[in-house]
């Protein structure tokens, strides 16, 4: 029956290196790797709040544009109804015109 550490040896057969030193560079690459993805994680997640953030910004202001477009269309057609109006002879009460 096979042991644990007849195992490891066994697998380590392929490194030339003391398993000492190989753990320590397994290690190292390990921790870089976690440190190297570790910071793209957080500059995604920063973009991706920036982008939601950015969203909800012009979303505001579309919503604002729209609505001054509203007034703005509404007190266009105030003016011109104004203009209209102040431009057409009155009206006499009866509905009879003199010649």
């Amino acid at each position: 029956m096979e042991t644990r550490s007849e195992g490891v040896q066994q697998e380590s057969t392929s490194y030339r290196s003391p398993l000492r030193v190989l753990v320590r560079a397994f290690e190292k690459s390990r921790d870089l790797w976690k440190a190297k993805y570790q910071g793209l994680q957080q500059r995604v997640k920063a973009s991706r709040t920036e982008i939601r953030d950015l969203r909800r910004s012009r979303d505001r202001w579309r919503a604002k544009a729209e609505a001054l477009e509203q007034e703005t269309k509404g007190l266009r057609t105030r003016l011109l109804l104004q203009r209209q109006a102040e431009q057409s002879p009155p009206r006499r009460a009866g509905g009879h015109s003199r010649p």
